[in-house]
């Protein structure tokens, strides 16, 4: 079985997320969910990069970022 190692990180403040929904709605991949009002990492290894949540976040409360590869130099 070979295993993908995780290529993105999202990440998502709390306290910017106004809970508008927009991310969970665009993410492709279900990334991002809703628990209290608030967006959070439900599934991370699905993340693609595309970065549709960070760029149409209205309170920039999303960031993705990738995740360096040991054979990167």
């Amino acid at each position: 079985m070979v295993v993908k190692a995780r290529k993105f990180k999202v990440t998502v403040n709390k306290d910017y997320c106004k809970g508008c929904l927009l991310c969970v709605a665009l993410c492709p991949k279900n990334v991002l969910a809703m628990q209290r009002n608030k967006a959070y990492v439900a599934d991370p290894e699905a993340c693609t990069g595309c970065q549709l949540c960070e760029i149409y976040c209205p309170d920039f409360a999303i960031t993705v970022s990738k995740i360096s590869d040991e054979n990167d130099q």
